[in-house]
């Protein structure tokens, strides 16, 4: 018994060099596959709402702390309410670990649901890396509408805005009408949450849902300070400890079986920031991502980033990110079928598409980001940020034709812009 006791120690120490030689081998091959590599962080959203900031901070800090310390850049690729960036990860996106999207996590659930012929993409089967934040979204009004209050919201007709089938603020809009019988209309097909809330602030739109807490924080804190909305409605499986007079969506359905669907519309909030790379991504370098962006979510300088830009974060590791999607692609077919009709069915819903507004501005740069791909300007008696594409947007510099590089601060233009942020033309003296 002893010599076998023995020989089974012999064994287990001479495995032990062998283990941390494979280790050692396999972070090495990691290290060697991204060292001079690009990692590009894919963002399903447009610029200047709460997606892109999670995404753009996470991805700066993120390649500290993979080995290699690859390069990075992170970009738009926004459409079909974050559909599009999941179908180009799982289909289209290099599968060698150099893609990675920031997810809307509203959609990751949309191939379970019967209007999803365009979500090409099993989300149980995406690998993730984790989530930075576990969300509360709420339906707010803009101070100036003449709806105000969580009864408005369920008796008034106000005017809501949304992005596609399947993003969260068109879900969350449709759920108050199927389970509440409210009667908002809902106005879809804006780019982004900033495109929108440019809409509340020009009085095209009274409101939205499926506005997180931290993406509030985050991109308009003096709306909260100068009490600029209204919030009247809570989404998310339990009351955020600073909206307790505010009502969860939850509280007042009448009927267990709403209840039920609304859960699996609410579980994503608690993975609320979710980041993914492609199921083919090799098993080592998926590992070493999702160490990275745990290490990173404890990162000192990542957290004082964060702090000084009021982003709340609160991580879920990749491993519970992944065990919720499964449990969510594994409820019985009836649970996720009525789910889908109170989520996604506009049969109690009057629909609008939305019309994007162009407006024309004259100022002068103020700040250049990304050499030239963000513009900050400022005006006589308005101010804003743009996002500048190489391709799409026509650049003049003293009448001849210009690339964003040659834009330099204090330079007086005008801009025509589309939207909150996408810029058509800047032309500049």
């Amino acid at each position: 018994m002893k010599n076998s006791i023995l020989k089974t120690v012999g064994i287990a120490a001479a495995s032990i060099p062998l283990f941390f030689s494979t280790a050692n081998a396999s972070t090495a091959d990691v290290a060697a596959f991204y060292k001079n590599k690009t990692m590009t962080m894919y963002i399903g959203y447009s610029a200047g709402g709460g997606y892109d900031a999670y995404g753009r901070i996470v991805m700066r800090h993120m390649v500290r702390h993979i080995p290699g310390n690859p390069r990075q850049i992170a970009k738009q690729y926004t459409g079909a309410g974050g559909v599009r960036v999941l179908n180009a990860i799982y289909n289209v996106f290099p599968q060698n670990g150099t893609a990675i999207v920031m997810a809307g996590r509203s959609v990751i659930a949309q191939p379970l649901f019967r209007n999803a012929a365009n979500a090409k993409y099993d989300g149980s089967k995406l690998k993730w890396l984790g989530s930075a934040n576990q969300e509360h979204s709420v339906c707010v009004f803009w101070h100036e509408s003449k709806f105000k209050s969580t009864e408005d919201l369920l008796r008034g007709k106000p005017n809501m805005g949304g992005v596609g089938i399947g993003s969260s603020i068109d879900v969350f809009t449709l759920l108050v009408n199927n389970t509440l019988g409210a009667k908002q209309k809902l106005i879809t097909g804006y780019p982004g949450g900033a495109d929108i809330n440019l809409a509340m602030q020009r009085k095209e739109l009274d409101g939205r849902c499926g506005w997180s807490l931290s993406s509030i924080k985050t991109t308009a804190p003096d709306w909260l300070r100068d009490n600029k909305i209204n919030m009247t409605m809570q989404h998310a499986l339990s009351k955020h400890p600073e909206l307790q007079s505010v009502p969860l969506i939850t509280d007042l359905v009448k009927n267990e079986k709403d209840k039920q669907a609304l859960k699996v519309h609410l579980a994503p909030q608690a993975y609320g920031r979710p980041f993914a790379v492609g199921p083919g991504v090799p098993h080592e370098r998926y590992i070493a991502l999702r160490d990275a962006f745990w290490k990173t979510m404890h990162d000192p300088k990542f957290l004082a980033d964060t702090k000084k830009r009021k982003m709340p974060i609160n991580p879920m590791k990749g491993e519970d990110v992944q065990k919720l999607i499964g449990e969510i692609y594994a409820l019985p077919k009836d649970v996720l079928a009525y789910a889908d009709k109170v989520g996604n069915s506009r049969k109690k819903t009057t629909v609008a598409q939305a019309v994007i507004p162009i407006a024309t501005y004259a100022g002068k740069i103020t700040k250049l980001k990304r050499g030239g791909r963000r513009v900050s300007w400022k005006g006589a008696s308005a101010s804003g940020k743009l996002r500048v594409s190489g391709s799409k947007t026509k650049i003049t510099v003293a009448g001849k034709k210009a690339k964003r590089k040659v834009l330099k601060v204090g330079m007086s233009c005008s801009f025509r812009v589309k939207g909150a942020q996408t810029a058509l033309n800047i032309d500049c003296k």
